[in-house]
């Protein structure tokens, strides 16, 4: 079907495959993710029945974000209509409690923010996450397994602190991008699509603020989600950091990813998603050990070193690479381009 509509993403000079590909697999993950969180709701309505609120804003704000991604994905989409698409859904969840109206911050203890603030707050960390996880879509399997990763963080805090319905929408996720990234890992022969990363970013999003943000059990919520989602965020902060620097929109396509920067100093794809799964887990794991051991003083320790050793990673990837001239000018973009990265 991808194939005779031409749905299909085809290489390019800020794009690592070399034939192409179908790019709707978003589709895919999104009908399991629904049908999965119909089948635990019907199986355990009793047990839910008290967050039926929380599952009828998630399903809501996450059609929304799966249908912006379906037309960008056919059609494509403006970085400005994406976002956009982005803000609606993330507008979908604040009736439904998803607002961060508090913050833990250490060495200060719980600061109030109130609704307002807190919507802003939720909105921001949502849009950031959905694109974060986007963003690292550029090298087959790596935005499903380090969805992955952060969904089985999310799912160990879940459990230890008693939140049966984020634990379970951690599972469905989980079993959602497994069951695709068998399809996904190198050689890929279906790309999720914007359909598929901006659904796996979004949900996470959302979980992650009642989890880490609204969960009074967990010490240092900012820092714990930072830490959690240690890669997606350091990539992103990377990208934006360095296209401002050049005068570039920071939602110009380049090839100067983290992981293009690994297949830049001679690692293969396969090499490359291993060895950011890796990196991953550690500040994943780091994260869970700083939601639920640490405190103010360890959190901060942990964290600044996780930080420390990211921008020292980040500055010895772009001394290797920078004499090889295989980086990419940021060129701005307004159609599909799955595993081209923006």
């Amino acid at each position: 079907m991808a194939a005779e509509n031409g749905y299909l993403d085809h290489p390019g000079e800020r794009k690592v495959h070399k034939n192409a590909v179908p790019r709707i697999g978003g589709v895919a993950i999104a009908v399991a993710f629904y049908v999965s969180l119909a089948l635990i709701y019907a199986l355990f309505h009793d047990k839910l029945r008290g967050s039926m609120m929380y599952l009828t804003g998630f399903s809501i704000g996450a059609m929304i974000i799966i249908l912006v991604g379906i037309w960008d994905d056919l059609w494509g989409l403006n970085a400005p209509k994406k976002i956009a698409g982005q803000i609606a859904a993330a507008l979908m969840l604040m009736p439904f409690g998803f607002v961060i109206r508090e913050l833990n911050i250490p060495f200060v203890g719980i600061v109030q923010v109130g609704w307002e603030l807190g919507a802003l707050f939720a909105i921001f960390w949502i849009v950031g996450i959905v694109n974060t996880i986007n963003f690292i879509d550029g090298i087959d399997g790596l935005a499903a397994g380090v969805a992955v990763i952060i969904s089985l963080a999310l799912f160990a805090v879940s459990i230890a602190t008693g939140q049966v319905l984020m634990a379970a929408i951690c599972v469905v996720l989980v079993g959602g991008a497994l069951g695709f990234l068998r399809h996904n890992f190198h050689p890929a022969t279906i790309f999720m699509g914007d359909c598929g990363a901006m659904l796996l970013g979004f949900v996470l999003a959302a979980v992650s603020i009642k989890v880490l943000f609204q969960n009074p059990s967990v010490s240092t919520g900012p820092l714990t989600s930072v830490l959690i989602f240690g890669l997606p965020v350091v990539d992103t902060t990377w990208a934006i950091i360095r296209r401002l620097a050049k005068r570039e929109s920071p939602f110009c396509a380049d090839k100067q990813h983290i992981h293009h920067r690994f297949v830049d100093i001679g690692l293969t794809q396969r090499q490359t998603v291993v060895a950011l799964y890796a990196i991953s887990s550690l500040s994943a794991a780091a994260g869970v050990i700083v939601a639920l051991f640490g405190n103010d003083k360890s959190g901060v320790i942990i964290s600044a070193c996780m930080m420390a050793t990211a921008a020292i990673g980040v500055a010895m990837l772009s001394r290797m690479t920078a004499s090889r001239g295989s980086q990419i000018d940021c060129v701005c973009v307004s159609v599909p381009e799955q595993n081209a990265s923006l």
